[in-house]
């Protein structure tokens, strides 16, 4: 079988790139980052990006002189290379991989492979399929490789391992891929997406060295660098237009059919005449009461305070429609519902509700028991208990009120709004002199079997134990700053 020549090496611009001629010949390049002038060109420099403009360009097609070529491309470089993209090309044929710059801190830094240190992919590369082609991202990388051809997905495959040169060309399909490996391999550590061992022998490579990167796992680095700004491309922020989108968004559901259980709503002059002041329910002052469990008054009161919709901006079966509520909802989205689970909560029975809180009320669930049981020693273990907590509130989101408009931090935003309403919930159960604790291990396929949803719809994020003590801390503290103010809290309810 004939070798096929050495991969071709082809420069565009990045999809999103537009290039304008101004007059007298300056250019000027538009992308999503803002606007490169280029006011002294060359025709050389015009004619190269007006091809790029087009598609992958081979330079000699543009400068015939390969001196003129690499200053031609060390020029671009210098002032665009955040929007250049390098493609492979073997032979004739559709290249076979493209690196793209993410940022405008991105930059073609090529990378020359020692071929007798073992190359693996890095533990935070991620594949991924866009419905056309494969493509390999990584959060500590600037650039993503777009793999076109089968050719360089058999070489990524070969990195799951180390491996050297000669090992990774062996694993290949076809050993006439062997000629183009270095130049496939040499992008991607020129990414960091794959990386490189730092000594000949046993294999050791600087990302497991890493004390920082030792904390992170690829997962929750990924999700950090794409709900944020800086190191991605891709949309971010309310990008979708309202409305767009499927399930139901609506910002108060419709009320269910069965009958409801009327919650009791505490009046306004008796809160402010009985609440402690702020400051007491920070510190965790506790009122007198006795460690029986919570009412369903009680409960009525506690989600009244904290999670009933008080206004509601436009009409309410409208996907668009926002809400106001006590506790803060970054977006103003109001994407979260709360359910009711209680074991033990005088003037309710047991079993799960779901609060509607524009009617201020509890509908009834029909889930079975035993994972009704289920649920309910999942927050026992969370928060660590001995017993099944007497009344567990499960906080669900529904994520398309969320991602129908914003994209990137969507799932950030519902994490964030899930710890502001469990906070509140805090202070409101420390100001009315109840027991309880927040907790966070909520297990979505239970609590959606128990709540009748799908949990790629709606999903529990966070959950709160009500009407028990927590266990007492087994730690010796040192004291810092106001240690005693607890102590204070608590002598405020006796004065």
């Amino acid at each position: 079988m004939d070798h096929p020549p050495p991969p071709a090496e082809l420069w565009s611009l990045r999809e999103d790139v537009h290039v304008e001629t101004a007059e007298g010949g300056a250019v000027v390049v538009h992308s999503r980052w803002g606007s490169t002038g280029l006011p002294e060109a060359t025709p050389a420099e015009r004619e190269a990006l007006h091809r790029m403009s087009l598609g992958p360009v081979m330079l000699e097609n543009v400068v015939a002189d390969p001196v003129g070529r690499r200053a031609l491309l060390a020029g671009l470089l210098a002032r665009l290379a955040h929007l250049m993209v390098r493609s492979l090309r073997l032979g004739a044929g559709q290249p076979l991989l493209s690196v793209v710059p993410l940022t405008p801190a991105s930059g073609h830094r090529p990378a020359a492979l020692d071929r007798d240190l073992p190359v693996r992919l890095s533990r935070f590369a991620v594949l991924r399929g866009d419905g056309r082609e494969y493509v390999l991202e990584s959060p500590l990388a600037l650039h993503r490789v777009v793999l076109h051809r089968p050719e360089a997905v058999w070489a990524m495959a070969a990195l799951a391992r180390p491996v050297t040169l000669a090992e990774a060309g062996r694993a290949l399909p076809a050993a006439a891929l062997a000629d183009v490996l270095p130049d496939v391999l040499g992008a991607l550590v020129a990414t960091g997406i794959a990386v490189q061992a730092r000594a000949v022998g046993p294999p050791v490579f600087d990302e497991d060295d890493d004390p920082v990167l030792a904390l992170w796992s690829p997962v929750d680095l990924m999700f950090h660098t794409r709900s944020t700004l800086g190191r991605h491309d891709h949309d971010f922020g309310e990008t979708r237009p309202r409305g767009a989108a499927a399930s139901d968004g609506t910002v108060v559901r419709p009320p269910a059919s069965l009958p409801a259980v009327l919650l009791f709503r505490p009046r306004w002059d008796a809160l402010v005449a009985g609440d402690p002041p702020l400051t007491v329910a920070v510190e965790g002052g506790r009122r007198r009461r006795d460690d029986g469990p919570p009412t369903v008054d009680e409960i009525g009161e506690l989600l009244y305070r904290t999670v009933r919709v008080r206004s509601i901006a436009g009409p309410a079966g409208v996907p668009a429609a926002t809400g106001d509520r006590p506790y803060p909802s970054l977006g103003g989205c109001y994407e979260l519902e709360v359910y009711v689970t209680a074991a033990d909560c005088p003037g309710l029975a047991c079993g799960c509700y779901r609060y509607d809180p524009a009617g201020h009320l509890l509908q009834p669930l029909d889930a079975a028991e035993a994972d009704v049981e289920a649920l309910l020693d999942q927050g026992r273990t969370a928060a660590g208990l001995q017993d099944a907590p007497p009344v567990l509130l499960t906080i669900t989101a529904r994520f398309d009120r969320v991602h129908r408009r914003y994209e990137g931090p969507g799932y950030a935003l519902v994490q964030k709004n899930a710890g502001a309403l469990l906070h509140l919930i805090g202070l409101v159960v420390a100001a009315m002199g109840l027991r309880g604790r927040a907790h966070h291990d909520t297990d979505i396929e239970t609590a959606a079997r128990v709540f009748g949803t799908d949990w790629r719809v709606e999903s529990s994020v966070g959950a709160f134990v009500v009407g028990r003590r927590p266990p007492a801390s087994t730690h010796s503290l040192t004291p810092v700053n106001d240690s005693a103010w607890p102590e204070l809290a608590n002598s405020y309810f006796s004065q």
